[in-house]
């Protein structure tokens, strides 16, 4: 991978300016799905761009479109529920984030970036259809922007024990 002054620059400058998108609510089952599949489109768009795979995206965007396309509605209403009317901004804010702090880590890494993560579309592609990719993204070790907040539904409600437990999981 090539990285010239200029680039590296910028990414620094982007990833420093962007503040980290902190979810105002937990996540469940869905919502995490809808980050680990939006985190693996992401992996897999700068993964194209720096190492020359724009073919090998396309061929996975044509594969699961239906499923990223339902995958970024879940994760939209995920925003609107956590931020309201504020959740387009939160929701853009994410998504540049997560290309900066992808498009950073592989700057960081070199040129093992390319030989580390074009096997991911061969892997990708040899799914057996897309009811595997949720699972997929979410074995990953893939870089998020945010720290999650599962929701976790409580035991039977009786006096002494009332609402949701929450446990933090945080991924970077």
């Amino acid at each position: 991978m090539r990285v010239t002054p200029v680039a590296l620059a910028f990414v620094l400058a982007a990833s420093q300016a962007l503040a980290t998108v902190t979810p105002n609510t937990c996540t469940q089952g869905a919502d995490r799905t809808a980050f680990d599949t939006e985190g693996l489109k992401s992996e897999l768009m700068v993964t194209a761009l720096t190492c020359g795979q724009r073919d090998k995206y396309n061929a996975f965007m044509r594969t699961y479109q239906p499923t990223v396309v339902a995958e970024e509605a879940d994760l939209n209403t995920y925003f609107k529920r956590a931020y309201g009317k504020q959740y387009r901004k939160a929701y853009d804010d994410y998504i540049s984030n997560l290309a900066n702090v992808q498009s950073e880590a592989g700057l960081k890494s070199g040129t093992a970036f390319c030989d580390e993560f074009k096997s991911m579309f061969d892997e990708v592609m040899s799914l057996h259809d897309a009811s595997e990719l949720a699972d997929y993204a979410h074995s990953q070790a893939i870089v998020q922007p945010v720290a999650f907040t599962t929701c976790v539904a409580a035991p039977a409600k009786t006096k002494a024990t009332r609402g949701h437990k929450h446990t933090t999981h945080k991924k970077a």
